[in-house]
């Protein structure tokens, strides 16, 4: 497998999995929960996404490497993909150091321009620059 294949094949896992974290951050919003809930003796199933979703993101970061798939006409995107995945990053981050996750907080993280920006690049491209699935 070439490094562009290997490295499509890692960005794509990665956006499976941000993907799936975000849709579930989704229903969360949705559920009105003023503190976050633990299940059984476990951790919550939002710190279980939050955490999946540093993970992916983090991933997808080391995939990028050098930049999208080489791309030279990519340039200008690959730097701004770079900052949306940094920010998107740190509101993970922030939303994770909180004591309880509650619905609004993840119902605002979810509404932020900043990581609906990044949402649109990981659409973008998955459906544009990578090779078809």
């Amino acid at each position: 497998m070439t490094k562009t294949l290997e490295q499509a094949a890692a960005m794509r896992a990665a956006f499976d999995a941000i993907e799936e974290c975000y849709e579930f951050m989704l229903a969360y919003a949705a559920q009105g929960r003023k503190t976050e809930q633990a299940e059984g003796a476990g951790e919550s199933r939002i710190r279980v996404h939050l955490r999946r979703m540093e993970q992916a993101l983090a991933e997808c970061d080391a995939a990028l490497g050098d930049g999208v798939l080489g791309i030279a006409e990519g340039g200008a995107f690959t730097t701004r993909f770079r900052e949306n995945l940094a920010v998107a990053r740190s509101v993970i981050g922030l939303l994770q150091s909180q004591p309880s996750v509650s619905s609004e907080m993840v119902d605002n993280t979810n509404g932020l321009i900043a990581m609906r920006a990044f949402l649109t690049d990981l659409f973008f491209i998955d459906t544009v620059v990578l090779p078809k699935r």
